[in-house]
C-alpha cells in the first residue's frame, strides 16, 4: 500500500510543471535596437533589450532580476506581480545614469500590493505626490536609491509590512523626505542622508521622515537641513505611532526639531543633535520615551523641550549630555531643558549645561510646576555660566541647586557647577566633577559604544571615562 501511495505521488508530481527558471532580463532606453516586442527570453540578453523599465517590470516574475542601462525613463514604473521570500524579484542598475522621471505624473515608482521585491542603484524624480509610492504587500527594499527633486514627498509608505531604506540618499524633494503612513510595521530606515526636503511647501509638510507606523527603526542615518518652517523637524515621530527605535542618527539644523517624539513607547539612544530651532521636543505622549545616551548641543530655543499638544509629555532622560551654547532665537530664554508641560519626568545621570557667554539660559528651567505632574530627578550634574551659581530654574524664577532641592524635593545626590569645558564631540576636558556619581540604570553602552559597568557607579553624561 505504501508502495502504491509513493509510485502515485511520484506520478503526480511528475506531470505538473517545473518552477520557471529565474530570469535575467535586460532594460536600454539608449539602445539603438531596443524593443519592448521582444520576448522575455530575447531581453535576457543587453544587445537585445527592452525600451521600457514599465514594461520590464510588468513582465518580471519571482526570481527575476531586470537590469537597467542608464538612460533617462519618463514613465511610471509599476510591477505586475510579487516575488517570493526565496525568489524576490530584483530592479537594479546595471551601471550609473540610471533615472526614472515622472515628468509631471504623480509618481515615479509605484509598488503596490506587491511583496518580496528589491530595487537598487536608481535615481528616481519628478513625483508631483511622491517620487516611490508603497502600498500594501510586504518586504520591500530599497537600497542604493537617489530620490531627489520631486515636487511631493520622496518616498511614502502606507500599509505595508517590512520595507527597508537602506543607503540611499534623499535630498531636495518640496515635500516629506520618508513618509510612513498608518499601517506601516517594521519598517527600517538605515545609513541613508535625509538632506534638504521640505523647503517651501506649506507647513506640517516637510520633515526629514515622519513615523505614522508601528515598529520602525531609523538607524545610522545623517538628517539635515529639513523643513522650512517651526512644524517640520529632522524626524518626526506622530502621535498615533508607536514602538519605534531612533539611534546613531546625526541630525542637525532643522527647521523645527531635529526630533520631535509625540507618540510611543519610544526609544532616542545614541544620537547627535546639533542646532535647529529645538534639539528634541517630547509631547503627546501615551507612554514615556526613553531618552538616553544622546549628545544634544548647540544654539537652539531649547534643546529639549518638554510641552502639551493634546496631551502633556512623557519621559525618561539617562545619561544625556546636552551642552547648550546659545539661542537661535533673537530673544527669550534658552534653556537645556525647558518643562512646559510634563505628565511624568525622570531625570538620571544627565550633564545639562548652559554655556552661552549671554546668559541666557539655564540647565533645568520648570517653567509652572502645576503642569508638572510626577517628578523623578537625581544624580545629574546641572552647569552654567550665572555669576551666583543660579544654574536652574523653578517656577520661572532662576535659584541655585539648594534653591531647588528645597522647592522640587530631588536632586539630593545632583551636583552643580560652572559649565566645564567640552571638546568637538562634548567629551568634558576640564574636571570632570560627574565621574562616578552616576548610578547604574542598566544601560549596556555609551554615547561611543563603550561598555558600561555592570554593577557599580557609572560617570553623570552620555561618555564613561576611560579607566
Amino acid at each position: 500500500m505504501l508502495a502504491r501511495a509513493f509510485l502515485l505521488a511520484f506520478s503526480i508530481a511528475a506531470c505538473l510543471p517545473a518552477p520557471a527558471a529565474a530570469a535575467e532580463l535586460w532594460v536600454d532606453g539608449g539602445h539603438t535596437a531596443c524593443s519592448d516586442a521582444f520576448t522575455a527570453a530575447e531581453a535576457s540578453t543587453a544587445e537585445r533589450p527592452w525600451c521600457s523599465l514599465g514594461h520590464a517590470a510588468r513582465q518580471a516574475g519571482p526570481g527575476d532580476t531586470v537590469r537597467v542601462l542608464a538612460a533617462t525613463y519618463r514613465e511610471t514604473v509599476r510591477l505586475g506581480t510579487s516575488g517570493t521570500p526565496a525568489l524576490p524579484i530584483r530592479i537594479t542598475a546595471a551601471e550609473p545614469g540610471v533615472v526614472v522621471d515622472a515628468a509631471g505624473a504623480t509618481m515615479a515608482l509605484k509598488l503596490m500590493d506587491v511583496s518580496d521585491v528589491e530595487v537598487s542603484g536608481l535615481r528616481v524624480t519628478g513625483g508631483t505626490y511622491q517620487g516611490i509610492w508603497v502600498q500594501g504587500g510586504a518586504r520591500i527594499r530599497l537600497d542604493g536609491l537617489d530620490v531627489t527633486g520631486n515636487p511631493g514627498s520622496g518616498l511614502a509608505i502606507k500599509g505595508t509590512a517590512g520595507v527597508t531604506l537602506q543607503s540611499s540618499t534623499v535630498t531636495a524633494n518640496a515635500g516629506t523626505g520618508v513618509l510612513e503612513l498608518a499601517g506601516t510595521t517594521g519598517a527600517r530606515y538605515l545609513d541613508n542622508e535625509l538632506v534638504g526636503n521640505g523647503a517651501g511647501v506649506a507647513a506640517y509638510n516637510g520633515d526629514g521622515i515622519q513615523l505614522g507606523g508601528s515598529g520602525a527603526t531609523v538607524s545610522g542615518n545623517v538628517i539635515a537641513r529639513n523643513g522650512s518652517s517651526t512644524y517640520e523637524h529632522g524626524i518626526y515621530t506622530g502621535a498615533a505611532s508607536a514602538g519605534w527605535t531612533i539611534e546613531r542618527n546625526t541630525i542637525s539644523d532643522s527647521a523645527g526639531a531635529n526630533v520631535k517624539a509625540a507618540g510611543g513607547p519610544g526609544l532616542v539612544r545614541r544620537n547627535r543633535m546639533t542646532d535647529g530651532r529645538y534639539g528634541l521636543v517630547l509631547s503627546d505622549n501615551p507612554v514615556p520615551v526613553v531618552v538616553e545616551h544622546n549628545v544634544i548641543d548647540g544654539r537652539a530655543q531649547h534643546l529639549v523641550f518638554l510641552t502639551q499638544g493634546t496631551t502633556a509629555a512623557r519621559a525618561k532622560l539617562f545619561a544625556n549630555t546636552v551642552v547648550q551654547t546659545g539661542r537661535s532665537t533673537t530673544s527669550g530664554d534658552a534653556s537645556a531643558v525647558f518643562v512646559n508641560a510634563a505628565a511624568s519626568l525622570e531625570l538620571r545621570d544627565n550633564l545639562l549645561s548652559y554655556t552661552g557667554a549671554d546668559s541666557a539660559g539655564v540647565a533645568l528651567w520648570v517653567n509652572d510646576p502645576s503642569r508638572l505632574g510626577a517628578l523623578v530627578s537625581d544624580t545629574n550634574w546641572f552647569t552654567a555660566v550665572d555669576a551666583t551659581s543660579r544654574h536652574l530654574a523653578w517656577a520661572g524664577s532662576r535659584t541655585t541647586l539648594a534653591g531647588w532641592r528645597l522647592a522640587s524635593g530631588q536632586d539630593s545626590r545632583s551636583l552643580s557647577s560652572w559649565a566645564p569645558r567640552f571638546d568637538a564631540d562634548r567629551r568634558v576636558t576640564s574636571t570632570h566633577w560627574g565621574a562616578a556619581r552616576g548610578v547604574g540604570l542598566g544601560l549596556a553602552e555609551d554615547f561611543a559604544g563603550a561598555p558600561l559597568p555592570a554593577t557599580g557607579p557609572v560617570d553623570i553624561g552620555a561618555f564613561e571615562l576611560a579607566r
